[in-house]
């Protein structure tokens, strides 16, 4: 790494006492950095790569807008205007600091099965352009990143002894279909796990309080040249190198590719109007509630402890009945109802103890007073006791549970859903005339969700009730109101990836089309999502991505 006019500065971040971590402020102003590969963001994807990359013979630079904790101004960055389908108030959803968005993950990881990448006729612009077979061979090694149990619990033999006969019935008829959730024994913290490697990495450096307001694309237009880089204290600078990678989520990909039309005027890889369509996410719903059987015990559909995580089986659309009857890809968990008046108490303690326990959230952006909400679709898929418990207290909570016979013998459960938004050209994100404090457009969101993600919730109910009645688990109740979703933070699709330029923005490697040294990590790549939680995925194509950046040469 190479500091232009002042090399015998060292490369350490004061407030930090981090060797090898720089705040940019620190850097004189126009400083230019010289590096192989630049990496903007330090989520889950940017640091996946930059860990692997380190001690290699490419020198890298990450680039990371926050610091080491998160702060509020920072944060305003991510600041939109949502013209779509309503998403969560008071919600961060992605925070602006090192480590990024897996600071305040849950955990839950899911796999990708081959169905989720293959096209399907009734489902327009699904399908991917690799193989399931190209994924699959970097799942273990993902999986081992992110401490899961092993991945053999992903299969029915794993979980199936713990079956009670109620499960095992209500799979039985074939129409509906096991899902599998893990966890590890805690939620993967990507910064804080790779700090003391990027700290000893000769290769690597991490730029801190570095925002990169634009892509500079060399005169012929083909090649990324340099990005510049601004601070909120007003510094600027520029950093050069010979490859580029963009991991900063989905929203900020596609704001970073659109506001660069010095070369290319509607932004780069967008030359048939691509950058930011087909935005996903998954849409969840709370709709219905099971009376259980007297007796009715569920041990594999409530989540089970492992001695290095935890899992949990839900209830999804077999593959046959989706083919038969055009349906989405959704999948359900039956989870432990809450009254009104608990789960708006509930609801503020959800909250604190992820500001306690899980930390992340920024100062005043999000306030737990504001909190109090009675609202149980907007956060009731947190509540979870696997989700919120550190791991040895949630062991011994089950194990005491199952030695009471407490739960769950009878009693109520409400279907929770998780839904499949098919890939659609009108859901997108653009430019907003308004500007954020760094001079850039804020982004306006147009979130779709369409009537075939509701149609298909409907049927997935109507199996349900069906098949848990003649498995002798319970009676589902229908609610007397129309189906309503909230967003689950899932970001994905708006710089998907496809053999053809016109249909999307990066190729089968992740490079942007027509731009030879571009590159985009993260869920942005996504062409479809299925129902699956992104992080796992997300992991294993950023390690294909830094095996395919080995063998390039820049």
């Amino acid at each position: 790494m190479r500091v232009c006019g002042d090399a015998r500065r060292p490369w350490v971040c004061e407030e930090e006492r981090e060797v090898g971590f720089l705040d940019a402020g620190k850097l004189d102003a126009g400083a230019e950095l010289v590096t192989d590969i630049c990496i903007v963001g330090a989520g889950a994807a940017g640091l996946t790569i930059a860990s692997q990359l380190a001690e290699s013979a490419r020198e890298v630079c990450l680039i990371e807008s926050g610091g080491m904790q998160p702060d509020a101004d920072t944060q305003a960055l991510y600041d939109l205007e949502n013209a779509g389908y309503p998403i969560r108030d008071n919600f961060m959803s992605r925070a602006r600091y090192y480590g990024g968005s897996c600071n305040l993950w849950a955990g839950r990881s899911m796999k990708f099965d081959e169905f989720d990448m293959v096209c399907r006729d009734w489902v327009p612009h699904s399908g991917w352009p690799i193989s399931y077979a190209e994924l699959a061979t970097y799942y273990p090694f993902a999986a081992g990143i992110l401490r899961l149990p092993a991945l053999h619990w992903f299969e029915a033999p794993a979980y199936g002894d713990g079956m009670s006969m109620p499960e095992r019935r209500l799979f039985a008829e074939g129409s509906l279909t096991p899902t599998v959730s893990l966890w590890a024994k805690k939620p993967m913290r990507f910064g804080a796990a790779y700090r003391s490697v990027l700290r000893r990495a000769r290769n690597v450096r991490v730029l801190l309080r570095s925002n990169v307001t634009k892509l500079n694309v060399a005169y012929e237009g083909t090649s990324v040249e340099s990005v510049d880089v601004a601070t909120l204290a007003g510094a600027r600078l520029r950093v050069k190198a010979k490859a580029f990678v963009l991991a900063c989520g989905a929203l900020e990909n596609a704001r970073l590719l659109l506001v660069s039309r010095a070369r290319h005027p509607a932004g780069i890889g967008n030359q048939f109007d691509v950058v930011g369509r087909y935005f996903m996410d998954h849409p969840r719903a709370v709709f219905g509630r099971v009376r259980l059987l007297p007796g009715c015990r569920l041990p594999v559909l409530r989540g089970m402890p492992l001695r290095d995580g935890k899992v949990q089986v839900g209830i999804g659309l077999s593959e046959e009945i989706q083919r038969e009857e055009g349906l989405l890809n959704h999948y359900a968990t039956l989870e432990p109802e809450v009254s009104a008046y608990v789960a708006t108490q509930y609801q503020t303690f959800v909250q604190l103890m992820k500001v306690l326990l899980r930390r992340g959230y920024a100062g005043s952006r999000w306030d737990v007073g504001r909190a109090k909400l009675g609202d149980i679709p907007g956060f009731v898929y947190l509540l979870t006791a696997k989700e919120l418990m550190p791991h040895f207290v949630y062991r011994w909570y089950r194990a005491l549970q199952d030695a009471l016979n407490r739960m769950p013998a009878g009693g109520t459960r409400i279907v929770v859903y998780f839904c499949e938004q098919p890939p659609d050209r009108e859901s997108r994100v653009t430019l907003s005339p308004d500007r954020d404090r760094l001079g850039m457009n804020k982004l306006r969101l147009e979130w779709r969700v369409g009537p075939e993600v509701v149609r298909s919730v409907m049927r997935l109910q109507d199996l349900l009730r069906t098949r848990l009645k003649e498995a002798g688990i319970g009676t589902l109740e229908n609610p007397e109101v129309e189906v309503t979703f909230t967003d689950a933070s899932h970001h994905m699709g708006t710089t998907r990836m496809s053999n053809d330029p016109k249909s999307g923005v990066v190729d089968r490697d992740c490079k942007v089309h027509g731009v030879r040294n571009l590159f985009v990590a993260g869920g942005s790549v996504f062409p479809s999502a299925g129902h699956k939680n992104p992080t796992l995925t997300l992991v294993a194509l950023a390690l294909r991505l830094t095996d395919h950046l080995r063998r390039c040469d820049f």
